[in-house]
């Protein structure tokens, strides 16, 4: 049996059922961000966007993952720019034939990041 079969003692469900259960962010420096996010084991494909705000709203950085299979994703993301002061959120989108399954946000702030 595969790893995707049994993954934490669950069967997969169909990917329009997939559900973010965990999200775990760790700022590395003023510039990349480790990114981990644990779905809900599923069947098929889905794809998952992945967005950085900053304190002004301003899109930092993106990562699109097309026809992901796999439920437990680690992704370091790189802004554009240094990180300024302030509360930066995480936007995750969950995507079956473009159709939102489910979405979920963190905010976090950079240590290190002066003032402006």
């Amino acid at each position: 049996m595969s790893r995707r079969t049994f993954i934490g003692g669950q069967a997969p469900r169909p990917a329009s059922e997939v559900q973010i259960e965990s999200v775990g962010l760790n700022p590395l420096d003023l510039r990349r961000v480790d990114v981990a996010v644990d779905l809900t084991p599923f069947l098929g494909t889905v794809n998952v966007e992945m967005v950085i705000v900053g304190p002004t709203d301003d899109e930092l950085c993106s990562i699109t993952l097309v026809h992901n299979r796999d439920p437990m994703l680690d992704k370091i993301m790189h802004l554009r720019q240094d990180a300024q002061p302030g509360e930066h959120t995480l936007h995750i989108g969950i995507f079956v034939d473009e159709e939102l399954v489910a979405r979920a946000a963190r905010t976090f702030a950079f240590p290190g990041a002066g003032p402006a």
